[in-house]
């Protein structure tokens, strides 16, 4: 597995003739959950380089990305559901369930980010 790159790292790999990625946008959305600001910070720099559609790719890119994580909610919600009715209101059974359930958020959470 690769390392991620640092805030500072990240940031210094901004040249005006850098490519790209979504990859590249998703490592800066995954900082500015951490880090509110982060996004602005690095959208600035991108700016300053060049790239006046900075914004614009990384807004679209976050919303994609937005909207796959709802759907594979949506999924995940709907599996719990049935879980749920097959299993009956055993409060023991659904604690666990939620905890396997938010240890499958994230695990989506970082494949997501990984891409």
């Amino acid at each position: 597995m690769a390392k991620m790159a640092s805030k500072g790292e990240l940031l210094s790999s901004i040249t005006p003739d850098m490519r790209l990625t979504s990859f590249f946008f998703l490592k800066v959305y995954g900082y500015e959950l951490t880090w509110p600001g982060f996004a602005e910070i690095a959208l600035t720099r991108l700016e300053e380089q060049g790239c006046s559609k900075a914004r614009t790719y990384y807004a679209d890119i976050v919303a994609a990305y937005e909207q796959e994580h709802e759907n594979d909610m949506k999924r995940v919600a709907e599996w719990y559901r049935k879980q749920l009715d097959k299993k009956g209101d055993d409060t023991d059974w659904k604690k666990t369930r939620e905890a396997e359930l938010l240890s499958r958020k994230k695990q989506l959470l970082r494949q997501k980010l990984k891409k």
